[in-house]
């Protein structure tokens, strides 16, 4: 198969089983500059299922860092465009479904950016798209992020090579499903397996999940109207969805004030636009009271500063090593698939499709439930084949979910 052919097989995928586009309906895709062509194909593909408009949004890396190392007022880096928190609401009003396509012309980009003015410029575009944040976690609306490779981000991830593009694709096909007679029958047989799993857990309706391993010892509340849940999602049209391709997570929202304990990272976790590594924290009553890195710490604390959800978890998810993401080896430097890797809790806003009836319910109502509330949502990644996760009932009694890093549910 040519290059042309599996971006065209991949497309297939995103736009007919991952976004379930319906015929006169418009589609977003949100992407980087770079990936003309990848955004090209998904809008050929977007039309052919009878997409009534494709629009393209393209961000430019380049622009958004001259912006900030420019000799600018601190104060002028809060301008946005006026419109720009009407046009997100009309996403959601007027019924689109909406793509992101990770893969940045360098990933390296904003190393070294001061964090506090990259920071600043991040709060203030998280504020404008707030409404279109909520609707996405609340599944008001389809959604789904995807990748596609790029020349530096690939060598990121192979080292030196002579053929990027041919080594790349040899280890993101098995992942992505590619290589399947019908990888769209295979994404939804591996969701059946994930749709088990969640079965498991949400009859078990454990009171606590508990991580051991090397510098973690951490315990996640959970509340008794949390559900996990996994693969795909059903949108509030009641047409199902993959929020990510690739997926290999069941996850759910704790009760943000019942996480204690100290968890230590398992892989690298890109930060307001750049990596931090060996990163670790220590929760108290439900927040970050101590955090460290080996790597770029200082990009922690501006994002624990960011409001005062971003102390707090909105997510725990469980992955199986056995993930081919994992198995590869690699370590991607993209969230998509690092967190499709290993286990992982997010800093940041909750899921409300994980806290049952919580997509009808008021910000007040999510509030009350203890669904942490935050403009910012990251992933950090806790798993690995040396880390057991248990689930603790009302009574204390705590039974094995996941062996050194494998499910035994």
């Amino acid at each position: 198969m040519t290059y042309d052919e599996l971006r065209a097989s991949y497309a297939d995928v995103i736009i007919r089983t991952a976004l379930n586009v319906q015929p006169g309906q418009p589609v977003l895709v949100s992407t980087d500059i770079t990936q003309r062509q990848f955004a090209a194909e998904l809008s050929r593909t977007a039309y052919a299922v009878g997409a009534s408009l494709v629009s393209v949004r393209y961000d430019d890396g380049d622009l958004r860092k001259m912006r900030i190392e420019a000799p600018l007022e601190d104060g002028y880096l809060d301008v946005i465009p006026s419109y720009t928190e009407e046009m997100y609401r009309s996403y959601i009003e007027d019924g689109w479904c909406s793509v992101s396509v990770r893969g940045p012309e360098d990933p390296d980009l904003m190393e070294g950016v001061d964090p506090v003015r990259m920071g600043r410029v991040s709060k203030k575009n998280s504020l404008a798209r707030r409404e279109f944040l909520k609707a996405v976690s609340s599944n008001r609306m389809r959604w789904n992020v995807c990748l596609n490779p790029t020349k530096a981000w690939a060598e990121k991830v192979l080292g030196p090579t002579e053929d990027w593009e041919r080594d790349i694709w040899d280890i993101l096909v098995p992942i992505l499903r590619l290589d399947m007679d019908d990888p769209a029958a295979a994404w939804l047989e591996h969701d059946a397996e994930l749709k088990r799993r969640c079965a498991i857990m949400n009859k078990a309706s454990y009171d606590r999940i508990r991580f051991l391993g090397p510098g973690t010892d951490l315990y996640v509340g959970m509340a008794p109207n949390r559900v996990f849940s996994g693969g795909m999602c059903r949108c509030s049209d009641d047409l199902l969805f993959f929020p990510n391709i690739p997926t290999e997570e069941i996850f759910s929202t704790p009760d943000w004030t019942r996480t204690e304990g100290v968890v230590a990272c398992t892989r690298p976790v890109e930060v307001l636009g750049s990596q931090v590594e060996g990163a670790w924290f220590r929760f108290e009553e439900g927040v970050v009271q101590e955090f460290g890195a080996d790597r770029n710490a200082d990009l922690i604390e501006q994002y624990l500063a960011f409001d005062e959800g971003a102390g707090a978890l909105g997510e725990v998810a469980l992955v199986d090593v056995s993930s081919p993401i994992y198995r590869s080896g690699k370590v991607f430097r993209n969230i998509l698939l690092d967190e499709n890797a290993a286990s992982h809790i997010a800093l940041g806003n909750g899921y409300a499709d994980c806290i049952k009836g919580g997509t009808s319910m008021s910000d007040a109502e999510l509030r009350e439930t203890r669904c942490n509330s935050s403009l910012v949502h990251t992933d950090f990644m806790i798993g690995s084949e040396q880390v057991s996760v248990f689930g603790i009932r009302g009574d204390g009694t705590q039974e094995p979910v996941m062996l050194d890093g494998s499910f035994v549910i």
